[in-house]
């Protein structure tokens, strides 16, 4: 797997994967609701300028969202990733039963338009369904 590293900081690494063209984040730790929206900002500036369809955010690692945190993934970011292209977002769940259940409840609600969210416990089996 060849991955080209994009983005690098203590709660997220965010990189593409050339063989397959999928942006991948993976987030660490609690994240500040500035944080997220950096990496965010970022992912939705790549995906724009390099026609990306396929994301797969990593939330082994994850810590509880913030209720800001949540708003603004549903109601501001993936409103925007939709309009610049984004067509499926697979994210791989943390084992804490409490990051897991903030990840749901924020990709229930963050169903836009020709955006799909899906959740897994394997890397394997969401890159599977993003590539489907």
């Amino acid at each position: 797997m060849s991955n080209i590293s994009l983005f690098k900081q203590p709660y997220a690494e965010i990189y593409l994967n050339k063989s397959n063209n999928i942006l991948v984040a993976k987030w660490i730790g609690f994240l500040k609701p500035e944080d997220v929206r950096t990496g965010c900002s970022y992912m939705t500036k790549y995906i724009k300028e390099n026609d990306i369809t396929g994301h797969l955010s990593d939330h082994r690692q994850l810590k509880v969202l913030s209720k800001e945190v949540q708003d603004y993934l549903t109601r501001e970011w993936f409103p925007e990733v939709e309009k610049v292209g984004l067509r499926k977002v697979g994210a791989v769940v943390a084992e804490d039963v409490f990051a897991a259940a903030t990840v749901n409840k924020v990709n229930k609600e963050g169903q836009v338009g020709n955006l799909s969210i899906n959740m897994f416990n394997s890397e394997t089996d969401c890159v599977k369904w993003i590539l489907s």
